[in-house]
């Protein structure tokens, strides 16, 4: 096999389309906890941990998600990132589930805004 021209070095977007930036904004620092780095009208961006979260104004070109490719949060606690996200208005969408050959059990929320979110904790 012939080496590869680039190195991945990790996770560095997620981009989340929204119909609503604003109010997509307000939920997602309440979630997290951390303030925008970016706030316009049409986008917004938070720093957490290592990765960028964007939201940006849903067009035809960037629709809405309910599913299909989902990204996964590494969390400490799974089962309070699922009350809290459940007490803000997120949905459990798929699991919890444990995943035997990765140890690790995932989930997927789903926002009050439709778009679906993966979490995933080591097994304790």
């Amino acid at each position: 096999m012939s080496r590869r021209p680039f190195r991945v070095e990790g996770f560095s977007t997620l981009r989340l389309s929204v119909l609503d930036v604003a109010r997509s904004r307000d939920w997602y620092e309440k979630f997290f906890g951390v303030a925008p780095v970016e706030d316009l009208p049409d986008f917004a961006s938070f720093r957490i941990a290592e990765t960028v979260l964007e939201l940006v104004l849903a067009d035809e070109k960037s629709p809405i998600s309910n599913g299909g490719s989902v990204g996964y949060w590494l969390v400490d606690d799974l089962a309070g990132t699922l009350s809290l996200a459940e007490e803000l208005g997120a949905e459990i969408y798929r699991g919890p589930l444990a995943v035997e050959e990765i140890h690790r059990t995932i989930v997927q929320i789903r926002d009050p805004f439709g778009n679906v979110l993966g979490f995933t904790e080591v097994f304790k």
